[in-house]
């Protein structure tokens, strides 16, 4: 019985100092600016956009040349 309170000590303790660590940690984190945030957000998303067109490009080159083949052949 004993040992179960001092564990259940020992996990509140843990939770305790976790909580405390966690709030140290997050005063040490640097959010970006507003600018900088839109700049990369913006720019990922052109990137996106570029991959999509490529890809759907080359399904349509090789749908095309299916196609022709088949027509062909």
């Amino acid at each position: 019985m004993a040992k179960e309170r001092k564990n259940k000590k020992g996990k509140l303790t843990f939770l305790k100092d976790f909580f405390i660590d966690v709030k140290k940690e997050s005063k040490k984190v640097i959010w970006t600016s507003k600018k900088s945030l839109l700049k990369y957000s913006i720019a990922t998303l052109v990137f996106m956009l570029f991959i999509c067109l490529f890809f759907v490009g080359t399904d349509l080159i090789i749908a095309l040349l299916s196609y022709v083949k088949e027509l062909i052949g």
